[in-house]
């Protein structure tokens, strides 16, 4: 049975009553060992009864109840219980919060309770299931439900990031029939009127947690909303469409089996010529030096190029640093061979580089290898991928002479000490 830390039931003491018995205990006469003992069972009686009252959900008026759900969120098992008794201490609490905010929201509550009601609920409930309590998810389906529902916007927020978190949480236990009946839900809130900022929220939220885990199901998602949210000619609702870039992610997640498409200026000076990579295994890394994995993720690729280069391996980077310096400044304390992407204009550099907008790149390193027609073979080349992937397209490493094999292990020995 799992027991994981709430962070539901912030830690807080809900008594002092252990606190009230031990300083008339320090002047007893009684032996120290049975002053101990009547002190830990009076302690424990008297947090039993503190409990048992703490978990009588009253049946007051929103106001009364809104009291009550704070009262209960804060408060935490007693320290001085065993791990059981603080397990039950949070499945009763937890129930608890349930029944009370169930009062809440039938209690006619203004728009911070409704908000704390549907809050707490949810957040209980998630914490119920987390503990593998019986007959949860059926009231978490409704919960999340009722919240998608409200007229309250910030509710209707909580309600879809709530569930957008548990679909996706546990995806691959999902059937067919489940992730339809996702995806239709997510179609059915854009066609319910006018597109909204909320809606490309619940799009991109939903297509940030599902990216790398299931792209063929996220693809059909983003091609069956965007014409929808599209149709939006409110300047607020398309500066959120561009922020969100879902056609960049949708252009990225189309890319295997596809030609990648490659531009811009290079940090060397000049302008890149893609054509020129053709009949090479092309490397097209999105990096930058503030990245710690980019930076350790160096002496593989540099390995890499040593040992594939004369048979046709080549690296493209592209630098997402702000300043020019810091990109060759970085190139040459590593000495890496190969030229990278980086944009002369100030307001194209970083996340507003051009390449990584128009792929919707949203984390790095993102590493994107290329076969000899252009076509990307691997989105997440690194590591023992990018070895067995050169393995593949390539065959065997080049076999160097022995000097220069052994200036080769050293150069990358240093490489690996610096990184």
């Amino acid at each position: 049975m799992k027991r994981p830390s709430l962070s539901l039931l912030r830690r807080a003491l809900i008594t002092l009553a252990a606190f009230a018995i031990i300083a008339p205990a320090m002047f007893s006469d009684a032996p120290l060992v049975a002053q101990e003992e009547a002190v830990e069972e009076q302690a424990a009686e008297e947090t039993a009864v503190a409990s048992e009252d703490l978990f009588k959900v009253p049946e007051g008026d929103a106001n009364t109840l809104q009291a009550y759900v704070k009262k209960l969120a804060d408060t935490s098992p007693p320290e001085n219980e065993t791990d059981d008794q603080k397990f039950e201490f949070s499945v009763k609490a937890l129930n608890a919060l349930v029944t009370a905010t169930d009062r809440l929201l039938a209690a006619k509550p203004n728009e911070t309770q409704t908000m704390d009601g549907h809050n707490f609920r949810i957040q209980a409930l998630q914490a119920l299931l987390a503990m593998d309590q019986a007959d949860v998810r059926e009231k978490l389906d409704k919960a999340m439900k009722a919240a998608r529902a409200d007229k309250n916007e910030d509710v209707v927020s909580i309600g879809w990031q709530s569930f957008i978190i548990d679909r996706t949480g546990r995806w691959t236990e999902l059937d067919p029939n489940d992730k339809q009946a996702f995806q239709d839900e997510i179609i059915a809130k854009l066609k319910a009127g006018d597109p909204q900022i909320m809606d490309a929220s619940i799009v991109q939220f939903a297509a940030m947690r599902l990216d790398g885990i299931d792209d063929e199901f996220l693809i059909k998602l983003l091609k069956d909303a965007e014409p929808l949210l599209a149709k939006s000619e409110d300047k607020d609702m398309q500066a959120a469409l561009a922020e969100a870039n879902l056609d960049g992610m949708l252009r990225r997640l189309q890319l295997p089996g596809n030609e990648i498409e490659i531009s811009g200026e290079l940090l060397s000076g000049g302008e890149v010529d893609w054509k020129s990579y053709r009949g090479k295994v092309v490397l097209v890394d999105f990096w930058a030096t503030w990245c710690g994995p980019c930076r350790q993720e160096v002496p593989n690729i540099l390995a890499m190029y040593e040992a594939y280069h004369d048979k046709g391996f080549d690296v493209l980077g592209v630098s997402l640093d702000e300043t020019p310096e810091a990109a060759k400044k970085y190139k040459a304390e590593m000495k890496l061979p190969w030229d990278s992407l980086f944009p002369t204009s100030e307001d194209e550099r970083g996340w507003s580089n051009p390449l990584a907008r128009h792929y919707g790149i949203g984390g790095i390193p993102t590493a994107i290898l290329v076969d000899k027609d252009g076509k990307v073979v691997n989105m997440n080349a690194r590591d023992r991928v990018l070895r067995e992937e050169l393995q593949r397209l390539l065959g065997d490493p080049v076999e160097k002479p022995a000097v220069e094999k052994a200036e080769a292990e050293t150069e990358t020995k240093k490489a690996v000490e610096a990184s």
